[in-house]
């Protein structure tokens, strides 16, 4: 029986995910981290002109990982024209189906700062159902389920204790469905806490991302996540181009580590597109920048060759995502 993905219009085969971004986020709201302008992303028919941009460079899947807390604030976030409120996970149907992407939608929470009050109410087990409601059911009320589990965090380098609880009820989760996980973990080496909870519980590392793992200035670290089995995310690769020349010529020194002591099957690349900032319209590199640039740089600056490429771009998404 052939592998599937549930992406927000149904199942596909593994087979057609194509060219795949691991780590993006269409609509969402940070606005708990700095109230500022920059913070949201909340519109539909911006969204629509960017997901085609992808579409053209030859993109075909997004996993969108805007887990329980990032997909609204205080308010509702999205609107129709006629200004009724409209269902995150809805919209991302809309976008799908209007675009020709395939996305697939995380499911879980953010990390603590995120978190509904009613969570530090509820058993691991209680947390863990919620979440398979979301894969098995529909996220949010509505019909569109979940594909993937994530992204799961930390808010610092360390787990909080209801951090951990929900890091649990996400494994849990992920035990009973087989579907992919991915962590969040910023400014330390986190991760490594994560993977020990994750593994206590009886998940397969090997279908485990740690996201921004990139981010830490540690070969070291990033070796330490792909000696386990786990996936090491470099998720704001559409910085590079702004990047001075030290930290860019790091970030790629630490790519060449990875792929030269054989790890390239734990490597995944993305944009994370998060602020405003980072949409094509308004400066940023937009979801596109990896299909329409980075092949090409990776290829000059590394020596990537296509068979390497189509490992990290294409198969590398297929074994994470399949159920």
């Amino acid at each position: 029986m052939a592998k599937t993905v549930m992406t927000v219009t149904g199942p596909i085969d593994v087979n057609d995910l194509g060219f795949t971004l691991m780590h993006e986020h269409v609509f969402l709201d940070l606005m708990r981290d700095a109230w500022i302008f920059d913070n949201i992303l909340n519109d539909m028919e911006l969204a629509d002109v960017e997901l085609h941009r992808f579409a053209a460079s030859g993109g075909s899947t997004l996993v969108d990982l805007t887990s329980g807390g990032l997909r609204g604030h205080d308010k509702h976030l999205l609107y129709d024209e006629d200004l009724n409120h409209v269902a995150h996970a809805e919209a991302m149907r809309c976008a799908s189906e209007t675009s020709g992407i395939n996305i697939v939608l995380g499911a879980g929470w953010y990390h603590e700062s995120y978190y509904p009050k009613r969570l530090w109410k509820m058993a691991t087990n209680d947390l863990a159902e919620e979440i398979i409601n979301e894969i098995e059911v529909g996220i949010d009320g509505t019909s569109v389920r979940a594909g993937h589990i994530g992204e799961i965090g930390a808010r610092y380098n360390w787990l909080s204790a209801i951090e951990e609880r929900v890091l649990r009820a996400s494994a849990r989760a992920q035990v009973k469905t087989g579907l992919g996980l991915t962590t969040h973990s910023t400014a330390g080496i986190g991760g490594l806490e994560q993977l020990d909870v994750l593994e206590q519980e009886g998940v397969d590392l090997r279908r485990v991302t740690v996201a921004h793992s990139g981010l830490f200035p540690r070969t070291e670290y990033h070796e330490a996540i792909a000696r386990r089995g786990a996936s090491v995310s470099f998720d704001r690769m559409g910085d590079l181009p702004a990047m001075s020349e030290f930290h860019r010529n790091r970030l790629l020194s630490h790519l060449r580590t990875l792929v030269d002591r054989g790890h390239i099957e734990q490597v995944v690349l993305s944009h994370d597109v998060c602020y405003k900032k980072d949409l094509f319209a308004n400066g940023g590199s937009g979801y596109d920048w990896l299909a329409s640039y980075g092949r090409d740089i990776l290829e000059r600056d590394l020596g990537l060759v296509d068979e390497q490429w189509n490992t990290i771009m294409v198969e590398n998404p297929k074994r994470l995502l399949a159920e």
